[in-house]
């Protein structure tokens, strides 16, 4: 499947010199060193590297005038890998507005952030009545495999979501976990462990709880000076050697 999910104009292609801290890059953009918003606080240490190209968007209202959208794909160097939290989930929105996601046909935004006790999710769905609590997981690392994986490096927020989920699911919530491959041609999603094993410990317990885990994977196309965010496959697979190791367990 290839859809469009979104379309962001103005941006400028940028050549990434350094990650200043978790939500500031360092980059050349029109031959001037520029400050870029980061959204995505993963360590994106296969991404953010010095040398790569990049495309950033206009911000406003902000100290920074520039916001990282998307840095090329090593591996396939004509497509993008999207970076942005914040696009990542706009084109989540777009997909379920145009009911492209199998697993949420029908389904309407109910709201968004909703707070769940001490957490605060990214969505609720309305689905023909019944509601659905989402998380969505922006998954950029690339395995040896070719598979999307998450997260590289530790994550005490991505932790505690999971295990409100892994609640909201055993007091019979409907929930779903997203995970956003946002890069191209990836095989299939699995935790990476060494990222954070006490994570992929809790979504091992999750996919046993009966919380849907599911991944869908989109790119980026540059048209100028727009960027278009293609669907890739909007029901990636998990891996399923991991699917096996969880089960084997029991």
């Amino acid at each position: 499947m290839r859809k469009t999910l979104l379309m962001i104009e103005g941006v400028k292609e940028c050549v990434i010199k350094e990650r200043v801290n978790r939500f500031v890059v360092e980059a050349s953009v029109e031959g001037r060193v520029e400050l870029l918003h980061n959204t995505n606080t993963g360590r994106l240490l296969d991404i953010i590297v010095e040398g790569r190209r990049c495309l950033a968007e206009p911000i406003k209202g902000r100290k920074l005038k520039w916001r990282l959208v998307a840095v090329e794909d090593i591996k396939y160097p004509s497509k993008w890998d999207i970076v942005s939290t914040l696009a990542q989930n706009r084109s989540f929105e777009s997909a379920i507005s145009m009911s492209l996601l199998p697993y949420a046909k029908g389904c309407t935004i109910s709201a968004r952030n909703p707070r769940v006790n001490t957490s605060v999710l990214d969505y609720l769905l309305d689905c023909g009545g019944t509601l659905v609590y989402v998380e969505t997981k922006s998954a950029v690392l690339r395995g040896p495999g070719n598979e999307a994986m998450y997260p590289d490096c530790p994550t005490a927020r991505g932790v505690r979501h999971v295990r409100e989920l892994i609640r909201l699911a055993r007091y019979g919530e409907r929930v779903l976990l997203l995970f956003v491959a946002a890069m191209p041609g990836p095989r299939c999603f699995m935790p990476y462990k060494e990222g954070d094993p006490e994570l992929s410990q809790e979504l091992r317990r999750a996919l046993l709880s009966g919380v849907s885990i599911r991944a869908i994977s989109m790119h980026g196309v540059r048209r100028g000076d727009k960027l278009l965010v293609i669907l890739e496959n909007p029901d990636l697979p998990l891996c399923p050697e991991w699917v096996r190791r969880v089960t084997e367990i029991l």
